[in-house]
């Protein structure tokens, strides 16, 4: 997935709608459309989940190593924060 596509749509989410499940897969599914991508409610249903426990105080170390496992390099985690402002 293109990751700027990510970036866009999930700070397009209101901070009190974080952990709002139909706002969050309402995201989910327009990530996945901009890529090419439709997923199962089952697959829908997993990543809203993992969604909402990063976004309710998940560590950032857990999000780059599921990042990492998924083949995304260490320079695309870079790039990720510093489109995303922090350092």
């Amino acid at each position: 997935m293109d990751i700027n596509t990510i970036i866009k749509i999930v700070k397009e989410i209101p901070l009190d709608k974080l952990n709002d499940e139909k706002t969050i897969k309402k995201a989910i599914k327009a990530a996945g459309k901009a890529n090419g991508k439709t997923f199962s409610d089952a697959e829908l249903n997993k990543y809203v989940q993992q969604f909402k426990g990063f976004s309710n105080g998940g560590s950032a170390l857990s999000l780059i190593a599921k990042l990492l496992q998924s083949g995304i390099t260490m320079g695309q985690v870079d790039e990720i924060k510093k489109k995303m402002g922090t350092k």
